[in-house]
C-alpha cells in the first residue's frame, strides 16, 4: 500500500514538472524572449552587448523601448516617441507632441547632462513623408540621438514590425532593472 502511494506522488510530481517545462517553453519561445542590443544608438540606457528580455504581449506606449524590424530587415531596439496621429517635433532639445512640450524623464542622468550641446537636433516630423504618426504605427528614436539611425531617417514603423517591449535588462548583472 504504501508502494502504490509512493508511485503516486512521484507521478503526480512528474505531472507538475512537465507541467512547469511546458510553460517555462511557451514563456521562453512566445511571450517573453531574450536578445541582445548592438550599437550605439541607445546610450546611456544601454550599449552593446547588453542582454534584455522582451515582452510579445505588452501594449506599447510613449517611450517604452521596443524590439523591430527596420527596413533593412535588422532586428533594432528603440524608443517610441510618438504614437498614431500624433505630429512630432524636437526645438532645442525639447520634445513637442502635437505641439505641447513633453518631458523625457529618462535623459535627466549624468551621462547627457556632461555633453555639451544639443543632444538631439531640431526636427519636425514634415520632414518624413507625412505630418502625423500614420494609424498603425509608430515614430522611434534611439536614446544616443547623435548616433541613431531611426525614425527621423527612415519614418514611422508599422505595428506589425514591432516583435516585443523591453521589459527587463538582464545582462550585465550589475546593471539588472526593469524597463
Amino acid at each position: 500500500m504504501q508502494e502504490s502511494l509512493k508511485k503516486k506522488r512521484r507521478k503526480r510530481i512528474a505531472k507538475v514538472l512537465f507541467g512547469l517545462v511546458l510553460v517555462g517553453a511557451f514563456l521562453r519561445l512566445y511571450i517573453l524572449i531574450p536578445t541582445d542590443v548592438t550599437g550605439i544608438s541607445m546610450y546611456p540606457t544601454f550599449v552593446s552587448n547588453d542582454k534584455v528580455v522582451m515582452s510579445t504581449v505588452s501594449s506599447i506606449e510613449r517611450f517604452d523601448i521596443v524590439v523591430f524590424t527596420d527596413p533593412m530587415n535588422k532586428t533594432v531596439v528603440k524608443r517610441v516617441i510618438g504614437l498614431p496621429g500624433e505630429s512630432i517635433r524636437y526645438e532645442q532639445d525639447q520634445l513637442y507632441v502635437n505641439n505641447q512640450v513633453v518631458a523625457e524623464p529618462f535623459f535627466d542622468r549624468d551621462e547627457i547632462n556632461e555633453e555639451p550641446g544639443l543632444w538631439t537636433s531640431n526636427f519636425d516630423s514634415i520632414q518624413t513623408s507625412d505630418q502625423r504618426v500614420p494609424e498603425g504605427e509608430y515614430f522611434l528614436m534611439g536614446d544616443n540621438r547623435r548616433y541613431s539611425y531611426d525614425s527621423r531617417f527612415y519614418g514611422s514603423i508599422s505595428s506589425e514590425s514591432v516583435i516585443g517591449k523591453v521589459v527587463l535588462l538582464y545582462y550585465p548583472f550589475e546593471r539588472i532593472g526593469w524597463h
